[in-house]
């Protein structure tokens, strides 16, 4: 599915990804942790082609990243900071995204909008809308395209419990339907509850990746993140 092999990005002279080396399989859901400043985000970025690699290789379902256009539509990705043009409506703005990936799914759309508590405020300016109505908007539109894989930053961020519930169902059934995830979170015991595997990134390199079956016999995520933090060069 996704595959990324020998990862190198510097900024000048500052070296952030030193080798990344990552696989995530088809209807996996790998949590993408680390600390601040471990590289997570620049991972993310040049994954979906917002920051190209000095070395390295990335592709996703065989797909490289060098081929742009099919590339992209191989995922669909939500960022922490959801920035969007204020006039338009959230229901014009997804049924533009759903033009881009060749999509047209309204009956799923509708259901979403209902589960995701968005009634009453789908055909409003996405300028009015707040933090955590953006991430709603953002997950509205995923799982409606539901891509081969998601790529997400924070997802649960801003989101209300209603919000919340209609989150952990989504992922059921698009896990069920073939779908893959790979997303970034600081909540442990978030990752800890819908994750299969974890990656641990530190100092631009993954040092750890494992199924959570195999790392919960050993205590917690908080647990196990705190040692490597701690131990791992």
């Amino acid at each position: 599915m996704l595959k990324v092999e020998n990862l190198h990005i510097a900024y000048g002279s500052h070296e952030v990804l030193k080798g990344v080396e990552l696989k995530v399989e088809k209807g996996e859901i790998v949590g993408f942790v680390g600390g601040n400043g471990a590289g997570k985000t620049t991972t993310l970025n040049c994954i979906i082609g917002l920051v190209e690699q000095d070395n390295g290789k990335v592709t996703i379902n065989n797909v490289p990243k060098s081929l742009s256009q099919n590339y992209k539509k191989q995922f669909y990705f939500i960022p922490d900071t959801i920035h969007m043009f204020s006039n338009i409506t959230a229901y014009d703005w997804i049924h533009f995204v759903l033009k881009l990936y060749e999509k047209k799914e309204e009956s799923k759309l509708q259901r979403l909008i209902t589960s995701f508590g968005m009634e009453a405020s789908i055909n409003k300016p996405l300028g009015t809308y707040s933090y955590g109505m953006l991430h709603k908007m953002a997950l509205i539109t995923a799982f409606t395209i539901c891509p081969p894989l998601l790529i997400m930053d924070e997802p649960l961020n801003g989101l209300d419990p209603l919000a919340v519930v209609a989150f952990k169902n989504c992922i059921k059934d698009y896990i069920d339907s073939g779908g893959t995830i790979l997303f970034s979170t600081h909540l442990l015991d978030v990752a800890e509850k819908i994750c299969q595997s974890i990656a641990f990134l530190k100092d631009g390199k993954i040092v750890l990746h494992e199924r959570l079956e195999n790392l919960l016999v050993d205590g917690s995520l908080e647990t196990i993140f705190l040692e490597k933090q701690t131990n791992d060069s």
